[in-house]
């Protein structure tokens, strides 16, 4: 049992040890201050949290990286992202919550001033459904559900080769945030 225990720990240790090859930064050969931080095949883990009228937000998703290319020696990177958000507020005796959700195709491109000066901007685009709900007492209200455009932007700032603290913007339909957070590069 003992043994074991000792092969499983050992297996998770390789593992996690290794998800620090996969982070990736490629320099432009053209443009020596753009550089590249997302690899083809490469999985980012996006959370960020906010404040939404008289509440909170969070938000966050999976995005997986499907390609890396250069327009004129500019580095890009391309991906597919599935986001999220959820709000909660309270006001005047209404609670309410607030939801979207959808799949997004995403594009990235960064500068590295040297040192800690490593940032990637990113957006997203794509078709959402969102939704919100609303409590006044013992009365439930509903706003139903809601397609339309879906967008995630924001800037990552590269402090460590695979966690980033990031400024994140994100709309599903008529519901937004804009919250800090942190991208991880598995």
């Amino acid at each position: 049992m003992n043994r074991r225990i000792l092969v499983l720990a050992a297996v998770v240790l390789l593992v996690l040890s290794a998800a620090g090859a996969f982070a990736f930064e490629e320099k432009s050969r053209t443009y020596p201050w753009m550089a590249s931080f997302n690899a083809t095949g490469q999985l980012n883990i996006y959370a960020a949290v906010g404040f939404y009228y008289y509440g909170l937000d969070i938000g966050g998703g999976p995005e997986f990286i499907l390609g890396n290319f250069d327009v004129s020696g500019i580095p890009l990177e391309w991906g597919l992202a599935v986001k999220g958000l959820l709000g909660f507020a309270n006001f005047g005796g209404f609670t309410w919550m607030d939801w979207g959700l959808g799949p997004l195709v995403t594009l990235h491109w960064g500068i590295d001033g040297g040192g800690p000066l490593k940032f990637e901007w990113y957006g997203g685009l794509g078709l959402g459904i969102s939704g919100s709900s609303a409590n006044y007492g013992y009365y439930g209200y509903g706003s139903g559900v809601g397609f339309g455009f879906a967008t995630a932007d924001g800037i990552a700032w590269h402090f460590s080769q695979n966690v980033s603290l990031l400024l994140d913007y994100s709309y599903f339909g008529y519901f937004s945030l804009f919250g800090i957070g942190v991208k991880l590069n598995l």
